[in-house]
């Protein structure tokens, strides 16, 4: 019997569906697996404190070189906020905030059981800060380490001051955190600080609901407020007045929260705050921290730009007045790490 050959028309259309198919097979991988969009273009969606938004910027900037297809977008909050917005299911494939407790409460509930919802599973503890009272250009209240703590509380003296939030914004339960801190700290050195207001700090700036008081959703309202003038003075990070050229007053390091994550964890516990939504937080060494949340639509590459953060990203915090954690503390479900994130952290 003579055989058969199929016509080359045939033969050929067979070989474009095939290749169509794999064609479609890979698309469909970059789209779903690598997040490569049909255009060629990678795209990181990055929820970030408001006190990190001109480092992640810089750092976007800098892995971009390197990555020129790849477009991140950072949307800056309060870190409390980032992660109502990760719960509400806004797109978020890499998550920093400034109060790692934010993701173990908040977003991996306290280590919940697999049967309930985790947002996040592990998180790597990356950077430090500590809290200052930044002034206003050319510090118009005269306000200083021996005087600020009175002068705050008189309308005579500061036209206002602010603070953060404590429900939106770590830096602000922080700071009422550093209150509490103070009426135990400075009345045993009245010598040094002459002044001190017998009832404290606690009630007179916070409990008392002074009327000079300007409360910010986020850090960097706080900075604009400084640096036009709206207020006086404003508590918040030395990064942030560093970055913004703004004049401070640091405090001691077993008040300012800013002693390495270690030392001074068991005298700052001692120390809690309850907001008037009813949460409580207790004192803890300030430490920031990243994570990729379960949901993510694009792990691979956020696993990608956070190694670039925990490693080359170090120089850039330095430079913008961020102590990095190195190596940084990888905590949580650490089982559930990714790879190229638990090679270059250490286990906390």
């Amino acid at each position: 019997m003579p055989r058969r050959w199929c016509k080359p028309t045939t033969a050929f259309a067979a070989l474009v569906m095939i290749l169509a198919i794999f064609s479609l097979y890979g698309f469909y991988m970059q789209e779903h697996y690598l997040g490569v969009s049909s255009a060629g273009r990678v795209e990181i969606h990055v929820l970030c404190a408001g006190s990190l938004s001109k480092i992640v910027s810089e750092l976007a900037e800098a892995f971009r070189a390197e990555h020129p297809y790849v477009e991140i977008r950072i949307s800056a909050h309060g870190s409390l906020e980032c992660a109502r917005l990760v719960k509400a299911g806004a797109r978020c494939d890499l998550i920093l905030v400034s109060d790692y407790k934010v993701i173990e409460d908040e977003l991996a509930e306290s280590y919940a059981p697999r049967s309930m919802k985790r947002y996040c599973e592990w998180w790597a503890v990356f950077a430090r800060n500590e809290i200052v009272l930044a002034l206003a250009p050319g510090n118009p209240a005269g306000l200083n380490e021996k005087n600020w703590y009175w002068k705050l509380a008189d309308p005579n003296q500061v036209k206002k001051w602010g603070r953060a939030n404590p429900d939106s914004d770590p830096c602000g339960y922080r700071t009422l955190i550093v209150f509490n801190i103070c009426d135990a700290y400075y009345p045993e050195h009245r010598d040094e600080f002459p002044g001190y207001p017998e009832m404290g700090i606690i009630k007179t700036l916070y409990l008392s609901n002074p009327s000079n008081v300007f409360v910010a959703a986020k850090e960097f309202d706080l900075m604009v407020a400084l640096q036009t003038g709206q207020i006086d003075a404003g508590w918040t990070y030395l990064s942030l007045a560093e970055q913004f050229g703004l004049p401070y007053i640091r405090l001691p390091g077993n008040v300012s929260l800013g002693v390495p994550y270690s030392e001074f964890n068991e005298w700052y516990s001692r120390f809690t705050i309850t907001t008037e939504s009813g949460r409580t937080y207790r004192g803890s060494s300030i430490s920031y921290a990243a994570s990729i949340p379960t949901t993510a639509e694009n792990s691979y590459w956020a696993t990608v730009f956070l190694r670039f953060i925990l490693t080359k990203g170090a120089s850039i915090m330095e430079r913008n007045s961020q102590p990095p954690v190195y190596p940084p503390i990888l905590m949580g479900d650490t089982a559930s790490t990714p790879p190229q994130i638990r090679e270059v952290c250490m286990e906390g």
